[in-house]
């Protein structure tokens, strides 16, 4: 073998500049993230733009069932509902 480069090492190069390329498109896809990331974040709105004045109106249907406040205690009935005692 009198070749001025062996095959390994022409092997190890190839995988060196694989390795540099894909390193190089990591780097370069993580930044694109990032940027569009930043661009969508819902903090970043312009301080110029004016909200859009939204008036809800709905008309509330409980369908008889209504639960008004202080009312959360138990039932009428046995006065317990768990069973204390084993025969």
């Amino acid at each position: 073998m009198a070749e001025g480069v062996s095959r390994i090492a022409e092997a190890r190069r190839r995988a060196a500049g694989a390795k540099q390329t894909a390193l190089a498109a990591a780097v370069a896809g993580f930044l694109a993230i990032g940027l569009l990331a930043k661009q969508s974040h819902p903090g970043r709105a312009s301080s110029t733009s004016q909200a859009p004045n939204v008036v809800v109106q709905s008309e509330e249907d409980d369908g008889g069932f209504s639960l008004t406040p202080g009312t959360i205690a138990p039932g009428g009935g046995s006065g317990g509902g768990a069973q204390t005692t084993v025969s």
